[in-house]
């Protein structure tokens, strides 16, 4: 849970304004070498500070920071993209300065959720991503892996409530730092699980919106096992699970309302 929502809030409204009508060649400034896997890099030589990338298909769009050198997923499943460079203008006012389109045809759309991306930014490196491997090492399972990771995440992160009234509205988790310190908000638990799940070849999404009992904006789960996507909310468990009061992992997608997937 969490005070502010995160990424694009008020700013998309702006997008539109003051857009440039300069049109560039193909798949200059997107990097499509990951397309099959859903995701894209931007190239772009010019200073990025302050700049988004806007990425739509029909009438969905999600915004990002500009950011070199990390992956960019195409969350709106196949068919042709757009995918927009915005120029900082002023207050929540951009301009577009390059735009490229792109055509998603995914043969399996799972794959998207196994990838790094800019929020769940994992690397086999991450003291993270090692525990999950350690703790799985002898488990062939997948269903049983996500019990373990599960269980692990649910005992040992602390919920910060304090962050959760200062977090920015740009604020993106870092796995490292929430392994280390064991605390975090809802966005943190939810980044944590889907890359230790993802480090496992389990596809799994970060999820954006609000739970029927919670009133502040929240995160969660879905991991893929057995043929369907199953809900897990280890925020939402872990003042359980550490008091020692059972409770389910499995949850009822009725309890959920999704704005967005990541």
């Amino acid at each position: 849970m969490f005070k502010k929502r995160i990424l694009n809030s008020a700013i998309v409204i702006f997008f539109i304004l003051l857009i440039s009508t300069t049109s560039f060649a193909k798949n200059i400034i997107v990097d499509v070498n990951n397309l099959d896997k859903g995701i894209i890099r931007i190239n772009y030589s010019k200073n990025t500070d302050n700049m988004k990338v806007l990425i739509t298909k029909d009438d969905n769009q999600e915004n990002y920071d500009l950011k070199l050198g990390v992956n960019y997923p195409l969350v709106f499943g196949n068919g042709e993209y757009t995918i927009s460079i915005l120029e900082h203008i002023k207050g929540n006012q951009y301009r577009q300065v390059e735009k490229e389109t792109v055509k998603l045809e995914l043969e399996d759309e799972k794959d998207l959720y196994l990838q790094s991306t800019q929020i769940v930014n994992w690397n086999e490196s991450m003291l993270a991503i090692k525990n999950a491997k350690e703790l799985t090492k002898d488990i062939k399972d997948d269903e049983e892996k996500i019990k373990i990771i599960y269980n692990y995440i649910t005992n040992n992160i602390k919920y910060d409530n304090e962050k959760a009234y200062i977090v920015q509205a740009d604020y993106i988790p870092s796995i490292d730092d929430t392994f280390k310190f064991q605390s975090g908000i809802c966005y943190d638990y939810a980044v944590l699980t889907a890359a230790m799940l993802r480090s496992l070849d389990i596809p799994t999404k970060l999820l954006m919106g609000y739970k029927s009992d919670i009133e502040k904006y929240h995160a969660w789960n879905e991991a893929y096992i057995n043929g369907k996507w199953i809900i897990i909310d280890t925020t939402y468990d872990s003042a359980y699970v550490q008091n020692e009061v059972p409770i389910a992992m499995i949850k009822d997608s009725n309890e959920y309302k999704v704005e967005k997937t990541y």
